[in-house]
């Protein structure tokens, strides 16, 4: 009899789970809703591109004397100002080129003064030749009367009985022979002039000369004073590419453009130059400032035609780096390059886009490293908004369902209304909710669903 009361209360105890197993429906983790909640607040659509942090101005620094290196005064991370020491170089190879041009500089004006000897001496020659032709033609005139006056005392027959004939040759020949000395003499003259002229040529050719000498030597005086070099400008030495005991070539007397001693950059301006992909450019450009635009026709001028948009344009961006996680930086766009670049590895063309670090805070960014650049193209504030993932469609509308009090007469577990709307910007956390269509109204803090039951008819895309 015990047995079978122990059977009954068995069975009883099945049939009464059993009972209860069917009033509950079980749904599994995945098969759940899930829920957000209608907000107030800002929404923002970023753009991130990534890039390198780079000086405003980097110098390379190359020697313009020749040398073995003996002292290098700077390491990576010095901070110097113009004129400041860097590298010291062995004055001994400049010195004999100096010593070389100064023995040139001085044998050119020695033989300056020889050409402006030789003009001198021309103009005593044509001065000496100048008074013996005056000599000779005065000679010429005593003997050319004589000559007339025998010749007036000449009968038909050529004798004269005031000279005898040995008379009247002589002072033929007199007068021939002193008609030819002052040709002769006159030749002379010409000859001296001719003499001043070359002696003058050579007066300025050895002038240039004397200019490329002093030049040379002005140079190599100059080469002397560079075995020391300086610093170009202010900055900080990023590299450091000078040892002592190596030998460097000119930047001015060699072939290959000079030895690299080291790179100087000017901190006193950061930028970052971040690549952005081609999807991304137009946007990226309408909030760009419009001296930050590329120069191509037309394109400066249409931005200029819209009030609103010059007024957007502020440029402002946010730059992160790894080595400041926590820290966000204030940046502005400089300029926008026009030319895309060919990504290889992605094979995708992206454009450059300069942005100057204006936050008081640049000083702590290490030059070379990886930064984030986030362009904010577009931007609501104090707005409704939902979960990007509660914007559903039904029936080819857009919406959300608002979770509403179960029917539990008509055995609704969930119960949810769809509502209509008209949405705006999204940053893929939150879309904008511009206004609920017909009757219905979403206000901050409804419940809306995120993801609907599984067993529900509506479409859920």
């Amino acid at each position: 009899m015990r047995k079978w009361i122990i059977l009954l209360a068995v069975v009883g105890l099945v049939v009464i789970g059993w009972y209860f197993a069917r009033q509950q429906q079980y749904r599994p983790p995945w098969a759940m809703p899930k829920f957000g909640e209608v907000t107030r607040g800002d929404i923002k659509v970023p753009i991130t591109a990534a890039g390198l942090i780079h000086a405003e101005q980097v110098v390379e620094v190359k020697p313009e004397a020749s040398g073995e290196i003996t002292g290098v005064r700077v390491v990576e991370g010095s901070y110097v100002s113009k004129g400041d020491v860097l590298v010291v170089l062995d004055p001994d190879d400049e010195q004999r080129t100096l010593d070389r041009a100064e023995a040139d500089f001085d044998r050119s004006e020695a033989l300056l003064t020889q050409a402006r000897v030789a003009v001198d001496r021309a103009e005593a020659n044509i001065a000496s030749s100048n008074a013996h032709v005056a000599e000779l033609e005065a000679q010429m005139e005593t003997t050319e009367f004589a000559l007339r006056r025998m010749e007036e005392t000449l009968d038909d027959r050529g004798v004269s009985e005031q000279y005898s004939a040995q008379e009247v040759i002589d002072i033929r020949s007199q007068a021939r022979m002193v008609r030819a000395q002052v040709e002769v003499a006159r030749v002379s003259v010409r000859s001296a002039e001719l003499a001043k002229l070359d002696a003058e040529a050579a007066v300025r050719s050895q002038e240039a000369t004397v200019q490329s000498a002093r030049k040379t030597l002005e140079d190599a005086q100059e080469r002397l004073r560079e075995t020391s070099i300086l610093a170009p400008q202010d900055g900080i030495i990023t590299q450091v590419f000078a040892k002592p005991g190596m030998l460097v070539q000119s930047g001015t007397q060699s072939l290959t453009g000079g030895t690299p001693l080291m790179v100087l950059s000017d901190v006193a301006k950061k930028k970052v130059i971040a690549r952005l992909d081609e999807a991304d450019y137009g946007r990226v450009l309408n909030i760009s400032p419009l001296e930050a635009l590329p120069e191509m026709p037309g394109l400066r001028a249409a931005a200029e035609e819209i009030a609103t948009d010059v007024a957007g344009r502020s440029g402002i961006v946010r730059v992160t780096v790894d080595a400041f996680p926590e820290d966000i930086f204030e940046g502005r766009i400089e300029r926008v390059e026009p030319q895309g670049k060919l990504n290889t590895g992605a094979s995708i063309i992206q454009f450059d886009v300069h942005v100057w670090i204006n936050d008081e805070q640049a000083h702590k960014l290490p030059l070379g490293a990886q930064a984030q650049v986030e362009f904010t193209v577009e931007s609501a504030t104090d707005v409704v908004r939902v979960p990007a993932e509660a914007v559903k469609n039904l029936a080819g509308q857009r919406g959300v369902y608002v979770r509403t009090q179960p029917d539990v007469a008509a055995g609704e577990e969930y119960g949810r209304e769809f509502v209509p709307c008209r949405f705006g910007i999204s940053d893929g956390e939150f879309t904008q909710v511009i206004e609920a269509l017909g009757d219905h109204e979403l206000k901050a803090g409804a419940s809306v669903y995120t993801k609907l039951p599984k067993d529900t008819d509506e479409d859920q895309s």
